[in-house]
């Protein structure tokens, strides 16, 4: 199968790209989900090593994360999920990082629009913690989500 993102009628389908491909910090396993299964989505900008680089966020009803490489920037997968979901650009989305947003304390909400913009994880002692170690493991999501968006 050819890696990248892909929507059915009822599915959300990622397939892996090698990890020869992107390196191992960016790695992130395949996985399908039910469309209707998708409670939020964030964007997550991350430095892997010193790369700036962001990770697609997709939270399910039961709150799991399923992280999504930028390496699908610029596909027609990409394109396909960001029309059914009625998204901004997540090129653009990134663009208004600045480059220290990438040290794992900025998690936003960009899915669904009443909560557009709004932090994905609350801003306690474990976000402080990730943000100590995201540079050696840019898709570690270790946090509580907020619960103003879940709820």
């Amino acid at each position: 199968m050819t890696p990248g993102i892909e929507i059915t009628n009822t599915e959300l389908i990622f397939t892996e790209f090698s990890s020869k491909e992107i390196g191992l910090a960016k790695y992130c396993k395949s996985f399908s989900l039910k469309l209707n299964e998708i409670k939020l989505i964030g964007i997550s900008p991350r430095l892997a090593l010193d790369d700036e680089s962001i990770f697609i966020l997709i939270i399910d009803k039961s709150e799991k994360i399923y992280p999504i490489p930028e390496h699908i920037i610029g596909t027609k997968g990409l394109e396909n999920f960001e029309k059914y979901f009625e998204l901004s650009s997540v090129q653009n989305e990134w663009e208004k990082f600045e480059y220290d947003d990438h040290y794992g304390k900025m998690d936003k909400v960009v899915y669904p629009k009443e909560k557009y913009w709004n932090d994905l994880f609350q801003k306690d002692w474990k976000l402080r913690i990730r943000t100590l170690y995201s540079w050696a493991q840019p898709k570690s999501f270790y946090g509580n989500l907020n619960k103003k968006n879940v709820g």
